[in-house]
Parts: structure tokens; sequence; C-alpha cells
């Protein structure tokens, strides 16, 4: 993992809890928007072959969606 995504990943992964009650007070049509970016994203990432960028892509999505859960749940 080349360092820049390696320091994303680490953050996001620490900050989890912290995004995660962020974007939970937010509408779904906000959540599925970024659900969707990320997708497309993680898409490209894969036409690229950039697995790094694939999985801090999805641990993003992870966020957003455990987000959304916690929304509705």
């Amino acid at each position: 993992m080349n360092i820049h995504d390696s320091i994303k990943l680490k953050e996001a992964q620490k900050n989890r809890e912290g995004y995660i009650s962020i974007m939970a007070g937010w509408d779904d049509g906000r959540l599925s928007k970024h659900i969707d970016l990320f997708r497309e994203q993680r898409a490209m990432a894969y036409m690229k072959g950039d697995e790094d960028a694939m999985v801090l892509l999805d641990e993003y999505e992870w966020q957003v969606i455990e987000a959304r859960l916690r929304r509705n749940g």
C-alpha cells in the first residue's frame, strides 16, 4: 500500500466511530450519494488495478453503510 493511502486508511480506521456518528446525522439522500460516489471511485480504482485505493474506498463505504444502519435502525 502506498504511504498516502496507508495514512488515509489508518486515519479512517482510527476515527471510524467519530465519522460514523457524524454521518448518522445526515439524511438518507446524502448518505446514498456518498455510497454511490465511493462505488464509482472503487470501479475506477479496479479498472486501474489500484488495490490500495479499493481497500480505502471499501472502508469509507462501510462507514457510510454503518452510519445509515444506525440512523435507520
